[in-house]
């Protein structure tokens, strides 16, 4: 699900960056270059922790619920960061915000949503 996610955002951010390096005479959003920019970033981060799971893949389902939570936290923090950034005056950071926002929702959804399935399916 992660490397689909992935996916996704690599392609819709290389096909804005690529359209608007097609079109250097309109007038670029430095928002929107934030945005596409900071998802570039999340992609790479994104499929980081995909490989190190497929490589060293957690195998006792308390540790990874204990994880999971873990994590779910630390989206919290994004998602909050996300905001901060939002309100800041300068467009880039506004988009860097907006960016990460999207990022720690989906990933508190993905985290989450694995804890509540783990713990309702008693392992």
């Amino acid at each position: 699900m992660l490397v689909g996610w992935c996916g996704l955002w690599a392609a819709l951010s290389g096909v804005a960056l690529i359209r608007a390096a097609a079109h250097p005479d309109r007038i670029r959003s430095t928002a929107v270059d934030g945005f596409w920019s900071m998802t570039l970033f999340w992609v790479a981060i994104d499929l980081g922790i995909a490989a190190w799971a497929l490589l060293a893949p957690v195998t006792e389902v308390e540790e990874f619920r204990t994880l999971l939570l873990i994590n779910g936290g630390l989206d919290v923090l994004y998602i909050g960061t996300g905001i901060l950034l939002v309100t800041r005056a300068a467009a880039l950071v506004r988009g860097f915000g907006v960016a990460i926002l999207i990022q720690g929702g989906f990933l508190l959804v993905l985290d989450l949503g694995w804890w509540w399935i783990l713990a309702s399916s008693g392992s």
